[in-house]
């Protein structure tokens, strides 16, 4: 008997060994904290993520089938995703984010990142990317998770890894339609109203706009003698790239040269007075195939062909810059931020899905294309696609590592995303985030004054001469001196820590 008793120890030592790893396991959100997703993640969670768009039939059968029965077996997940229609995104995701409801992973623009870091609406992720997105990090450059970094500390990440220079300050129009009435380019603004001009006496079902929201600082390239980038989402302040001075944009001359404009636009019709301002029945006429032009993005002729070809198969894209031989500046080398909410329940697993879907070329294109064979096929190295329903946006997670033009595009629009970038030069702008907290009374004030009474000058519905004045006026009264006081502060405090880094590294 005494002969057995130390095999019987061991047993029970083993026993009590493997009782106290499955707690583990069934208690933890995820069992494996090594990084390698290869091991099968315990114990089996919802992960509920929230997406900008209109939710496709085929996006949701497939979200419901193939996709959830990839992800139960390589990362022991069901994906529960809810889409929320662009022209609602803003206001619903922040209600979301501020009443903490239980998400776990949404995308937005790099430019709210800071904002909702300093409204404590999201968590760093730094520990969450070093134990499992060994392939984030392998296929995203260090450069774009700079852009998220604030205070010494990762709080998204930066899902693109494309071309990117001059974003946001090109004209992406219908190209075909451009050709049918004797045109084919466009470079400047005169070449913009003689399009409009041309088209509406065709057939004046088409309208003309550029985005009203945005879109001010591609008229920029024309109209400004000096080259600025835009500081902030709301376009108020900008940044003189030759001399890295801060610029009070909407009190220089250029803002009354781009009103002028607009406002006369909207006295040709090339603006309507009926879509300007609304976001939703802008996006329905780009869905209807009926709008002429709008702001480009570096490869948005790409990504909008599939819906304009739905309304029209024949319809083409192209994007241009006005005053092409000026440079174009590296703001953001990704536009794209996936962030975890403060509240998430499974912030492992929001990690490991974002990770997974670069972690090979057949996953990359399984998300954003679906199941090859049934809704697209590789064709001489391009996508085929077998379906018009949109699944994940590409644009979003637009990787040079896995990157194919979809066969509908011409050759000259995939050569025009592949050379944005030659000879761009790094914005005074790169990694700077204006943190608003210690002026956010005034801050708040401001933005809404500026939503009032300036947005309406900037859309060119109301004379820039007759408001601007009492405009001008209402802002400061809203604290708009000490917003540009503070931001001033923080820029120069950027700009000098940049002098002390480019010291250090000369000195090595």
């Amino acid at each position: 008997m005494k002969r057995k008793k130390p095999i019987f120890a061991l047993g029970l030592l083993i026993a009590f060994a493997v009782l106290i790893s499955a707690c583990k396991g069934a208690t933890g959100d995820d069992a494996s904290a090594d990084g390698d997703s290869a091991n099968v993640p315990q114990p089996y969670v919802t992960l509920r993520m929230i997406m900008p768009g209109d939710e496709s039939a085929r996006m949701r059968e497939f979200v419901d089938n193939e996709l959830n029965e990839r992800l139960k077996k390589e990362l022991n997940m069901k994906l529960e995703l809810t889409y929320i229609p662009w022209s609602d995104y803003q206001s619903k995701i922040e209600l979301a984010l501020a009443t903490g409801e239980n998400y776990d992973l949404f995308w937005y623009g790099t430019p709210f990142v800071s904002d909702y870091k300093a409204k404590n609406y999201i968590q760093p992720l730094d520990t969450l990317l070093r134990q499992y997105g060994k392939d984030l990090t392998a296929r995203i450059p260090e450069d774009n998770f700079k852009l998220d970094e604030i205070d010494g500390k990762l709080w998204a990440i930066p899902s693109q890894a494309f071309t990117s220079a001059g974003k946001f300050t090109s004209v992406m129009v219908r190209q075909d339609l451009l050709e049918s009435v004797g045109m084919k380019s466009i470079q400047s603004i005169s070449d913009l109203e003689a399009f409009y001009s041309r088209m509406h006496a065709a057939d004046p079902s088409y309208y003309g706009y550029l985005e009203t929201d945005r879109g001010q600082d591609a008229l920029w390239r024309e109209l400004s003698d000096q080259p600025l980038t835009f500081l902030d989402e709301n376009q108020i302040f900008a940044v003189n790239e030759n001399t890295g001075g801060l610029v009070d944009y909407l009190e220089s001359d250029l803002y009354r040269k781009v009103a002028q404009v607009r406002e006369r636009w909207v006295g040709m019709g090339l603006i309507d007075k009926q879509l300007a301002g609304n976001l939703a029945a802008n996006i329905d006429q780009e869905d209807a195939g009926k709008l002429l032009f709008r702001v480009g993005a570096v490869s948005r002729a790409m990504e909008n062909l599939q819906t304009v070809q739905n309304a029209d198969p024949d319809a083409k894209l192209r994007e241009y810059y006005l005053a092409p031989d000026k440079p174009k500046y590296i703001v953001a080398p990704s536009n794209e931020a996936y962030m975890i909410p403060k509240n998430a329940s499974h912030p492992e697993r929001a990690m490991r899905f974002m990770n997974w879907i670069l972690q090979s070329k057949e996953h990359y294109n399984f998300i954003i294309y679906g199941v090859e064979g049934k809704d697209y096929r590789i064709e001489n190295g391009k996508i085929k696609l077998l379906t018009n329903d949109q699944f994940m946006y590409e644009w979003m997670w637009r990787n040079k590592n896995y990157f194919m033009p979809t066969t509908n595009v011409d050759d000259s629009v995939v050569r025009d995303m592949m050379h944005n970038d030659d000879n761009a030069k790094v914005s005074r702008l790169f990694g700077f985030h204006f943190n608003p907290e210690p002026v956010k009374n005034e801050y708040a004030k401001v933005l809404a004054v500026y939503n009032e009474k300036f947005v309406p000058i900037n859309i060119g519905i109301v004379s820039y001469d007759k408001q601007f004045g009492q405009a001008m006026d209402a802002l400061k009264k809203a604290g708009y001196g000490q917003v540009w006081d503070e931001l001033q502060r923080q820029y120069a405090a950027f700009r000098a820590g940049q002098s002390l880094s480019a010291d250090r590294e000369e000195s090595k």
